[in-house]
């Protein structure tokens, strides 16, 4: 009983530390989530998956690691993104011009001190050669999250 409480406590200060850009209960907090992918694998399937990390500021306030499940198509593309840390995850799915290099993204699931978690808004993207050696895409994304 004293272990689960002690976890229970835990969580709870966990929870509060992530969500401290909110000032009242539930609402919808400016957000900013920059996924940073590192590497890129093509599969048999045509679908691209790439791996890396993402940092969280404003209404979330966590970092973690990153995985982007990607179908494209002629001039877009449409990607689900699961974003995981010590609490838990939430995934998101965007849909992008690659024209312009902008998007939107939503969540639509989450797990652990996520499980509430909504939010929605644009993003951008960046490739080479406009991003460090190393990385294969930078996203930016910005918009409103809640619990």
């Amino acid at each position: 009983m004293k272990m689960q409480l002690t976890s229970m406590l835990i969580l709870m200060g966990a929870s509060l530390s992530m969500f401290t850009g909110c000032k009242k209960e539930h609402e919808a907090c400016d957000t900013t989530v920059i996924e940073t992918f590192t590497t890129k694998t093509v599969n048999k399937d045509g679908t691209v998956t790439f791996t890396g990390t993402f940092n969280a500021t404003g209404g979330i306030n966590t970092s973690g690691t990153d995985v982007m499940n990607t179908t494209l198509t002629t001039d877009s593309s449409h990607c689900i993104v699961v974003l995981t840390d010590a609490f838990g995850s939430f995934t998101t799915h965007q849909d992008c011009n690659r024209a312009n290099m902008t998007g939107h993204w939503v969540i639509v699931s989450g797990t652990g001190v996520y499980t509430f978690l909504h939010g929605s808004g644009p993003l951008t993207m960046m490739f080479p050669p406009d991003v460090p050696t190393g990385v294969q895409v930078i996203e930016t994304e910005t918009g409103k999250t809640r619990l």
